[in-house]
């Protein structure tokens, strides 16, 4: 193996030995000074590589929530559909034609009298879903309610002991609440 550039300049004669030993002494010190300070070397390629990496992690948690978001709107939908299905009340085609309004269209299910009754005193309800009315209990219409404000749900008010005006000048003639047309 060839000699250190120092040796063959020593073997030449171009440099004293004591200058070769000052030599070795500054180069030990510097790697000494190097160790201790830990340089780190920044590879421009290696940023990129991670600000890239960084990108896809942070589309993959968008792409994530995206996909639990539709999970869960799906997961209320059956939900939904569960409870309707399992608290629905049966129509009577021969009975009453009860109607409500839906979004600016007036819309009628054939009940019975009692059932009727009971709608306009607000102890049942009428949910629209995907174009089909059906009649459930309050509870469980306040339940869908609770979990999909934006259902379409007719529930009256629940008729309470109002006291009339005393002033009134038309208390004599009562309008009543279950108004069929």
């Amino acid at each position: 193996m060839g000699k250190s550039f120092q040796e063959q300049m020593l073997k030449l004669g171009l440099v004293a030995k004591k200058k070769v030993n000052e030599a070795k002494k500054e180069q030990h010190q510097k790697k000494k000074q190097q160790v201790g300070k830990h340089v780190v070397v920044v590879d421009e390629n290696v940023l990129l590589a991670q600000q890239e990496m960084e990108k896809k992690k942070a589309r993959a948690r968008e792409l994530n929530l995206e996909r639990e978001a539709k999970l869960q709107k799906r997961a209320e939908e059956a939900r939904i559909r569960q409870l309707i299905e399992e608290h629905k009340l049966a129509k009577d085609e021969k009975g009453i034609a009860y109607r409500f309004n839906v979004r600016g269209t007036i819309q009628r299910i054939f009940v019975t009298q009692e059932m009727a009754d009971k709608l306009s005193h607000g102890h049942l309800g009428i949910v629209v879903l995907a174009d089909r009315s059906e009649v459930i209990p309050r509870a469980v219409a306040e339940k869908i309610q609770g979990i999909n404000d934006k259902l379409f749900i007719i529930l009256n008010a629940p008729s309470a002991g109002i006291a009339p005006d005393p002033d009134d000048p038309y208390a004599a003639f009562k309008v009543p609440d279950d108004l069929m047309w």
